[in-house]
């Protein structure tokens, strides 16, 4: 099965930048609505439709990863992913005599991409496994497709914390279905310290550990919460609040309070005005459709299939939708709703039986559609 794996990573993989270099003749004009492009990107005298993988938060990653938080906001961004990214650069030659105060060396780049790949690889197999332990074959390798052809799906191949954060996810809840609490603790650790909803697979920890015959296994978590507790004293030492990384967020990404609470009945009331006062099939109409389509459709799947998905994956897929949507809005929500999108995808496979490739074929479009438009630098999530 790793092989075919393999086989269909790389069909997507080369369909990813097939999509993307046709993507400089469709849409001539580079939309540029994020900053460091000369600085980080264009530095690695790679062709657009290969540098546009690490378009709008890439960039902060790849900054990080070299010079730290110095810039404002950038605690926003958990440390996992760009310190696994200064690593990988050691094994590309650097650019000797570069003004490292202003630009980004290359290696950087070129590590944050293999490294996203490489742990995309690694979630698949997984993933796989998985989904495996509750579903046959058929389903199973359907569910990796329909990963893989999600509309945002690129975002796994591309300088996210996307791919890692799901490998970490897919690992420690297989390594808890096989019992094996201790390791599933110490996955958690990184992945609390990839993203905030890494927090999120401690509650799945519990769960899980409660209908385990060795109620010991309670024990381990108390392991899990150290990534994301390192960072927080980290943020402490250096900038005085170890809550940096919640304020940064909402300033970084929407310029909202995050103290105040914001229902989701009253983020739909403001998705309807938006839908009404921008221009129909304008960029931010589009922008405006995607995000609320890929917040509610989700949400609603969640509702229905509450009782067909197992409890602790169902309690994980809710809590990792409704987090994104913290800061007020459904802001970048097409991309946030990917893991959540995992124990969803064996219930489509399942429920689209009779039409599974004609699925395959409409979400395909979306994807081409939605790469084009990353790669020219138009805001997606």
């Amino acid at each position: 099965m790793f092989k075919n794996i393999i086989k269909l990573f790389i069909t997507w993989r080369l369909s990813l930048f097939l999509i993307a270099f046709v993507s400089i003749f469709l849409i001539t004009k580079f939309g540029a609505r994020f900053p460091y492009v000369d600085r980080v990107l264009e530095i690695t005298n790679l062709p657009s439709w290969i540098w546009g993988f690490g378009n709008f938060d890439g960039v902060h990653y790849l900054r990080i990863a070299q010079n730290g938080y110095t810039s404002d906001y950038s605690q926003a961004f958990f440390p996992l992913f760009p310190l696994l990214i200064k690593l990988g650069s050691f094994i590309f030659p650097k650019v000797s005599g570069l003004n490292l105060q202003l630009y980004t060396d290359p290696s950087y780049f070129y590590s944050g991409l293999l490294i996203s790949n490489l742990f995309l690889v690694c979630a698949l197999y997984f993933y796989y496994k998985l989904v495996s332990i509750d579903f046959d074959d058929k389903i199973s390798k359907q569910a990796l497709i329909l990963l893989l052809v999600f509309p945002t799906s690129f975002f796994l191949g591309s300088i996210y914390t996307e791919s890692l954060f799901i490998f970490l996810s897919v690992v420690s809840i297989y390594l808890m279905r096989k019992s094996n609490f201790l390791a599933a603790s110490l996955v958690i650790v990184l992945a609390t310290a990839t993203r905030l909803a890494g927090l999120f697979l401690i509650l799945v920890y519990i769960i899980e550990a409660f209908k385990s015959k060795r109620k010991l296994n309670l024990l381990w978590v108390i392991f899990a919460p150290v990534g994301i507790l390192l960072y927080m004293y980290f943020l402490q030492t250096n900038f005085s609040d170890a809550f940096y990384f919640f304020s940064s967020a909402g300033e970084f990404g929407t310029g909202r309070d995050l103290s105040k609470i914001v229902l989701i009945p009253q983020i739909i009331y403001r998705y309807f005005k938006m839908f009404v006062s921008v221009e129909f099939l304008s960029l931010t109409f589009l922008n405006v459709f995607l995000e609320f389509v890929f917040t509610i459709v989700p949400l609603a799947y969640l509702i229905v299939f509450f009782k067909k998905i197992r409890f602790s994956y169902w309690i994980f897929a809710i809590s990792t939708l409704l987090v994104g949507t913290l800061n007020g809005t459904f802001t970048s929500m097409p991309r946030y709703i990917l893991p959540s999108m995992l124990f969803i995808f064996p219930l489509l496979a399942l429920q689209f039986k009779g039409y599974f490739n004609k699925v395959v074929v409409v979400s395909s479009l979306f994807l081409v559609v939605l790469t084009m438009l990353f790669i020219r630098g138009y805001w997606i999530a």
